[in-house]
């Protein structure tokens, strides 16, 4: 049964991008449960090594973003009304009526506005409110809103983490704070194990805006070979096409992004262990980590988790899959076959 309490405590952090602080020391503090040594880098990446009892081992990286999207404070106006914008890929009709936190001198909750569809024209029924029409109320005159508030203060949304039915749960930050999840599990199972490599675990930063943490993490580690665990998406109703159905377990990505040989590693050992996967065709850039982590140093494959509704507060999973994906990452981790040559094309 994957830990699914923690999914919610680490959901529950504010991190968005590139102030990433408080979720960051919560995973150092994670890690150093189960790795030998656990660092933070100048961008925020921790890093965590477990260290193989074979000689002159290879470097295997299992990363996961640590990130999430958000929105930042851009001005007060004359009626303590906060105006946004936002941080990483939102979409703004995803954003009436939520209910936020504002981070300022103190933790504020507050709304995004919607006007009462009583009020609205014919053509504004229409359409999406943009970003810049949309206002944060936190309940205060524009006085002492601002001796809370700054303009470049994070929000995020209001958490709400809910327990659906078959193991389902929905909460904000799955992308890609699970997969956050996923690494400490791995920690934990291969806790008591031998593995052939030194395993270097990275909690990365500043995903949803340019890759950037995985591009820093991946040029200091240098390791030789790398997995990137992300989040593809689930299907729904009104999305069929490209998507993958809960319990499908591990989606690996395949495509020029991806190590042809160290995929078939990967694949190899989950045959090996009989546990299912299916193939996820990307003939470019995966739009992941592992984009900015093939160039930095090394080949990647990419093992993603079916989530609905991504870059929502409600983003949703299914438990069932957590579990394959650390169960096909461990089988990888434990292969003693010598690595010498197939890394090389």
């Amino acid at each position: 049964m994957f830990d699914i309490e923690l999914i919610q405590k680490l959901s529950n952090l504010s991190g968005v991008s590139g102030y990433e602080y408080n979720v960051g020391e919560f995973v150092k503090n994670l890690f150093s449960k189960y790795c030998d040594e656990v660092t933070c880098d100048n961008m925020g990446n921790i890093i965590g090594v477990k260290k193989s009892h074979k000689k002159n081992p290879y470097k295997l990286m299992i990363e996961a973003h640590m990130d999430e999207i958000g929105l930042m404070v851009t001005n007060i106006d004359d009626t303590g009304f906060l105006n946004f914008t936002s941080v990483g890929g939102i979409d703004p009709r995803i954003l009436l009526a939520n209910e936020v936190v504002v981070h300022g001198k103190e933790e504020l909750f507050g709304i995004i506005g919607a006007k009462p569809p009583h009020v609205l024209t014919a053509e504004e029924r229409t359409k999406t409110v943009p970003m810049d029409k949309l206002y944060i109320d936190i309940g205060m005159d524009a006085d002492k809103a601002k001796d809370y508030v700054s303009p470049g203060d994070t929000v995020t949304f209001k958490n709400k983490f809910l327990k659906l039915n078959n193991g389902i749960i929905s909460t904000k930050s799955q992308d890609d704070r699970t997969s956050v999840a996923i690494l400490v599990s791995i920690m934990k199972k291969l806790s008591n194990c031998s593995c052939p490599y030194d395993l270097y675990f990275v909690a990365s930063v500043q995903e949803e805006v340019g890759l950037r943490g995985a591009k820093t993490a991946a040029y200091g580690v240098n390791p030789d070979m790398a997995i990137v665990i992300d989040v593809c998406h689930a299907s729904t109703p009104d999305c069929s096409d490209g998507v993958y159905d809960f319990g499908s377990g591990a989606i690996i990505t395949k495509g020029p992004n991806i190590h042809p040989k160290l995929l078939s590693r990967v694949l190899g050992a989950l045959d090996n262990n009989g546990i299912g996967y299916e193939i996820d065709i990307e003939g470019g850039d995966t739009g992941t980590d592992a984009w900015a982590v093939q160039v930095s140093r090394c080949g990647i494959p990419t093992v993603s988790i079916p989530l609905r509704y991504m870059h929502t507060p409600v983003e949703t999973v299914s438990t069932d899959d957590l579990s394959v994906i650390v169960n096909s990452i461990c089988a990888f981790c434990s292969e003693t076959d010598n690595t010498e040559g197939w890394l090389c094309f």
